[in-house]
């Protein structure tokens, strides 16, 4: 692999430049690489530390409440999908795919973000949902709490900054780059994306060690903005209840209800995430690091027919009822 083929090298590659113009003339390896990743997590800790204090007392609870409650990791994948991921043992990164040549595979990771941070060189597991995140398939890939030691996250998706942080037409972007277009490469044009993006985005990375840290503190600046509306009152309940919760799974439950489908507004504002982290992975994660496969109901007895799944019977079942 080289140094450009790794998740989070396009990002220390402009810290880099940020830092010095001239080139360092030493090699951006693995090593460096992860290096860098773990510093720039702990700046970005600090700065949350030093920003959000003083904590309420409140505040601090949570912070030593959430520490011992392991953060769902979790991948969902589409259903035409994980005969794949059965055949090959593992949960791998769309470069690698394509080595393999499976053309035919549902993907979700844009290009947009590949441009951004090296995107296509990971696999992702969303950090905090019980479930996971339903739009990326039907399929819920439970990890090992340990699969957390070989990854890094942040607060949302390459998608989301790029429209929601940058106020760029991300999908725009991406429809431009799926027609096999370059970006602008003037960065006054509004769909350039370049140096600023890469660096702002930089701020956001936050490895392991810091995940239940970093989504206590997305909870305390989603508790500290809330207003005196009725729905507003109701997501105080459920900070409040948090403090107390002793069901790691109740617990989550509510740091991340549940979306409700076609929900009101106010359901909606009742119902907001505490917080999120997208966890990114380099190159692939092993059939060893699940703790189960669930698939959706109807289809448990062609999955569990397949050779491929024979020898991981032991973690496949079906989602339970009601599960998004």
């Amino acid at each position: 692999m080289t140094p450009s083929q790794q998740a989070g090298a396009p990002l220390a590659e402009t810290r880099r430049k940020a830092i010095n113009v001239l080139p360092f003339q030493r090699p951006l390896d693995a090593k460096k690489l992860k290096k860098w990743l773990e510093i720039s997590s702990q700046c970005t800790m600090a700065e949350f530390e030093l920003f959000l204090s003083p904590l309420s007392a409140e505040e601090q609870e949570l912070l030593n409440v959430i520490e011992d409650k392991p953060a769902p990791i979790i991948n969902r994948l589409h259903f035409e999908n994980l005969r794949h991921v059965l055949k090959e043992k593992a949960l791998v990164s769309l470069r690698i795919e394509e080595k393999l040549q499976h053309d035919s595979l549902t993907h979700t990771t844009p290009a947009v973000e590949n441009l951004l941070y090296g995107a296509f060189d990971a696999v992702f597991a969303s950090v905090g949902p019980p479930h996971g995140s339903p739009r990326y398939g039907d399929v819920i890939i439970r990890l090992k709490d340990s699969v957390r030691e070989k990854g890094w996250a942040t607060p949302f998706s390459g998608m989301h900054f790029m429209y929601a942080i940058r106020h760029k037409d991300a999908r725009k972007m991406q429809d431009l780059l799926a027609a096999g277009t370059t970006l602008p490469a003037s960065r006054y044009n509004p769909l350039h994306l370049g140096f600023d993006d890469r660096l702002h985005f930089s701020h956001y990375v936050v490895t392991e060690k810091s995940w239940n840290k970093m989504l206590a503190y997305q909870a305390i600046l989603v508790h500290r903005n809330l207003d005196d509306s009725p729905a507003s009152q109701k997501v105080k309940q459920r900070f409040t209840e948090m403090l107390t919760e002793k069901d790691p799974t109740k617990f989550w439950s509510l740091y991340i209800p549940a979306r409700i489908k076609n929900g009101t507004p106010e359901q909606d504002a009742e119902n907001i995430p505490f917080g999120y982290l997208e966890g990114k992975f380099d190159d692939q994660i092993s059939i060893d690091c699940f703790t189960s496969i669930e698939v959706p109901a109807d289809k448990l007895s062609e999955v569990r027919s397949w050779p491929e799944a024979q020898p991981f019977l032991h973690l496949i079942r079906a989602k339970p009822a009601g599960t998004p």
